[in-house]
């Protein structure tokens, strides 16, 4: 088998790593073995290959992936969520209860369960309820109180 399909194959292997540990570690990797495998196409020799491979791993490793992960880092803190829905008020679309329901904030449809301190066992459709934190797509909410 060619040395430049190996290295290929290597370069698909470690981008199928990356995508079940997302680590931002063997996709660089993965990047260096397809420059790799192209440099291997083109004739070139085995040292000049590994020496290619390594200068383009440590390049990507200690210039490319800090940035990827500052940028990950401030995607995490910047969801939205807290300043979107929190403290909001929503209608409820079916009824809520302390394992499952459905509201409906501006114009948008989202699980929703009651807080388990609530003292309501049920919030029924058409009333009111105050969003008081969100878990991933599931929103713990409480019941309005009248006035």
């Amino acid at each position: 088998m060619n040395l430049w399909l190996i290295l290929l194959i290597i370069s698909v292997a470690f981008l199928i790593m990356e995508m079940f540990t997302p680590t931002l570690f063997f996709i660089n990797l993965s990047i260096a073995a397809a420059v790799s495998a192209f440099i291997a196409y083109c004739g070139y020799s085995g040292t000049v290959i590994t020496f290619v491979f390594l200068i383009i791993s440590i390049a990507t490793i200690g210039l490319i992936r800090p940035i990827l992960l500052g940028k990950m880092q401030n995607k995490k803190e910047q969801t939205g969520m807290d300043d979107k829905y929190i403290g909001k008020t929503a209608k409820v679309i079916t009824n809520v209860t302390k394992d499952d329901g459905r509201v409906s904030i501006y114009g948008e449809e989202w699980q929703a369960k009651l807080d388990q301190t609530s003292q309501d066992e049920v919030v029924n459709a058409g009333e009111q309820v105050k969003i008081i934190s969100v878990d991933s797509i599931i929103f713990t909410v409480e019941k309005v109180k009248e006035n």
